[in-house]
């Protein structure tokens, strides 16, 4: 009997003592506002460092506090989201602004300089041999090679954000949102990965707690504009929005967190998919001052990868690509193959506004081997303006030293414009181009892809729901195999099938709701 009177005692006590604490929590969360988890970590957090603070040394002590203030304005719950937005947008502003200038310079020279002599070499072949040579390797993987600069420019960007102590605070920033959606701020982390590449992102959703966690995670990461969209964004931006290209290609990265928190709204409450909602647990480093020989190492082993990736894999689709473009009819592109596929979907398409251009459509489908060649295919597809005639072997001879002396000062010219691009305010950037502002560009794929829609109002913004599809269309088919060895097939086929559906959904908005106001 008395045992069983403490128990009924014990168990009336924590039911009391249960609501009392229930209370607390209440109390706590509205004070703070935020759950009782993250209070408590913060707290504890607090006193470790105050703990830290006193035991080591004054260096120690004076960086963490350094620390501390810094995270008051860029963790602080109003700011910290428009300052983290404020830094993208300076940080796609600084890439291009700071890009543009070696780009103009590799097109040239791949056009002025090794375009010549190459035409040179391979004079007298049959008319199939020099157009792939010319047309196909020279045009195709050159057109993706003339962006490796914004590449470069991109990674070490990416780089001095890691380096600093900044990058793993912005999942802290991401959590509260991230809880919306079932997930916690670890979860963004992942999605940070995939604006460098959407594979080692994939990869690293291992990291995560559950398995309905990463599924949910692995689902809305490859709406993350990956650094192989760039050159898509670069070309058509350089193409119809002139010096507005940072702002524009900001938008579409941030649009491609918009979609990627809508997919994960519309999935969180799906079976498979609904996951815990855990706190979040990260470590916050000191901020530092980025180590410059660690950045640029870490930015030259990501621009080798990508150039030789254009160097092989690249280059094998280019030629299948060539294939495509150049035959049955020796050249015809407008009667080739693959503008027989293009101009059979361009009815599909027309919501979209790019549908009117076989060239637009039929790149579709090599986008989803390899985003980069976007930009090698529309080098092949569209015609080009005809090089200069390069003369006669002996003048070509007699020249070569004087064209590398051009060369060499052009590069020191596009040294100057990009440190002056980079420290300078320009307002021009926030202007519409003209098409005479394309002229200057030159001649080449730039001017090439300015003529899908030349003098047409809607052109930037066919240009503009163009490079959303691309930025939401089925990933590489390198993702799309980690996606398979993570997650099985049947999980696959539901993550195609998304992203099939949903570019072609936000295109058709972009267009039909942005010609009302055009």
């Amino acid at each position: 009997k008395d045992s069983h009177l403490i128990e009924k005692l014990k168990t009336r006590f924590n039911i009391e003592l249960g609501k009392k604490f229930e209370k607390e929590i209440e109390k706590l969360e509205t004070k703070y506002d935020n759950d009782s988890e993250t209070v408590l970590a913060e707290q504890r957090y607090k006193k470790i460092n105050k703990i830290l603070s006193k035991t080591f040394k004054s260096s120690l002590k004076s960086r963490l506090e350094f620390t501390d203030k810094v995270d008051k304005v860029l963790l602080n719950k109003y700011l910290g989201l428009p300052l983290f937005f404020l830094i993208m947008f300076g940080g796609m502003d600084f890439v291009f602004s700071g890009s543009a200038p070696f780009v103009k310079w590799i097109g040239r020279f791949c056009s002025n300089f090794i375009g010549k002599y190459l035409g040179m070499l391979v004079e007298g072949t049959p008319d199939w041999i020099n157009s792939l040579i010319i047309d196909g390797i020279l045009g195709g993987v050159g057109g993706i090679l003339v962006f490796t600069p914004m590449m470069a420019f991109l990674y070490f960007f990416l780089s001095i954000l890691e380096e600093s102590g900044y990058m793993s605070r912005v999942a802290f920033i991401m959590d509260k949102l991230m809880r919306k959606l079932g997930l916690n701020g670890k979860s963004f982390v992942p999605m940070i990965i995939g604006f460098g590449c959407t594979v080692p992102a994939i990869y690293s959703t291992r990291t995560m707690e559950d398995e309905s966690s990463r599924k949910l995670t692995a689902a809305m990461t490859p709406f993350m504009s990956c650094s192989a969209r760039l050159p898509v964004y670069g070309l058509f931006t350089a193409a119809f929005f002139g010096q507005k290209a940072g702002i524009i290609v900001a938008s579409l990265y941030f649009l491609g967190i918009v979609i990627a928190v809508l997919v994960g709204l519309l999935l969180k409450n799906v079976k498979g998919f609904k996951s815990e909602n855990k706190a979040l647990l990260i470590e916050l480093p000191p901020y530092r001052i980025p180590s410059l020989k660690v950045v640029l190492s870490s930015t030259w082993t990501k621009v080798f990868a990508y150039i030789k990736r254009a160097g092989s894999i690249i280059l094998g689709i280019m030629m299948i690509l060539w294939t495509l473009t150049y035959f049955p009819n020796n050249g015809d592109a407008n009667n080739s193959y693959i503008a027989k596929f293009g101009h059979s979907f361009s009815p599909v398409m027309k919501p979209t506004g790019f549908g009117d251009r076989w060239e637009t459509v039929a790149a579709i489908i090599p986008s989803m081997v390899a985003k980069e060649v976007v930009v090698g295919f529309l080098s092949q597809a569209l015609p080009l303006e005809d090089s200069e005639d390069t003369g006669s072997e002996e003048e070509v001879k007699t020249s070569i030293g004087e064209d590398l002396i051009e060369q060499v000062k052009d590069l020191g010219i596009a040294v100057k414009k990009s440190v002056v691009g980079i420290v300078s305010l320009d307002m021009a950037r926030f202007k519409m181009p003209t098409p005479e502002d394309i002229e200057e560009e030159g001649k080449g794929i730039i001017r090439a892809t300015f003529n899908l829609w030349p003098n047409d109002k809607l052109g930037p913004l066919k240009a503009y729901s163009f490079m959303t599809f691309i930025l939401l269309v089925v990933p590489c088919v390198t993702t799309l195999g980690a996606i398979k060895q993570e997650f099985g097939w049947n999980y696959l086929w539901k993550v195609v099938g998304i992203m099939l559906v949903i570019p072609y959904v936000t295109s058709t908005l972009i267009f039909q709701i942005g010609k009302l106001f055009v």
